[in-house]
C-alpha cells in the first residue's frame, strides 16, 4: 500500500482572467479616446469692448420683523407704499427695487411687496445673506 502523499504545488499560471482585463481595459481607452475630440479649426477669437452701463438706482424697500416697512430709511405703512413707491419711481424710470425682509417674517409680506413693485413697473429683486 502506497501511502505517499501528492505534495506538488500547481505552478500553473492562468492567463485568462488577465486576458479579459486587458481587453477591458483596451475597449474602456478606444472608446474614450473617441468621445474626446479637438475643435477642427484653431480660432483667435476678438477681444470684447467693455461698454460701461448706466448704473441704475437701487431703491430699497425693508421690512423688519414687527412688519415696519421703509424705502430708502423712509418709515412707511404698506398703505402708503404704492404711491411713495410710484412717486419714487417717476424720477427714476430705470430704477431697480430691492427688497430686504427679515427671515422671521412670512413669504406672504414679502409677495406683497413684490407685487406692488411690480404693478408700478419697476423691476423687482430680492436681497440676501451670503451663505457661509
Amino acid at each position: 500500500m502506497d501511502l505517499r502523499r501528492n505534495s506538488k504545488i500547481n505552478t500553473d499560471f492562468n492567463a485568462s482572467s488577465m486576458t479579459d482585463i486587458v481587453f477591458l481595459l483596451l475597449i474602456f481607452f478606444i472608446i474614450i479616446s473617441s468621445i474626446v475630440k479637438e475643435p477642427a479649426l484653431k480660432l483667435v477669437l476678438p477681444k470684447g469692448v467693455n461698454k460701461v452701463n448706466p448704473i441704475n438706482k437701487v431703491i430699497v424697500v425693508s421690512i423688519d420683523e414687527n412688519l415696519t416697512y421703509a424705502i430708502d430709511d423712509k418709515q412707511i405703512t404698506i398703505d402708503q407704499l404704492p404711491t411713495e413707491l410710484a412717486s419714487v419711481l417717476s424720477s427714476n424710470a430705470n430704477a431697480t427695487v430691492s427688497i430686504r425682509g427679515d427671515k422671521n417674517i412670512r413669504y406672504d409680506d414679502v409677495m406683497n411687496v413684490v407685487m406692488i413693485a411690480d404693478q408700478a413697473g419697476a423691476k423687482v429683486v430680492l436681497a440676501l445673506d451670503k451663505v457661509d
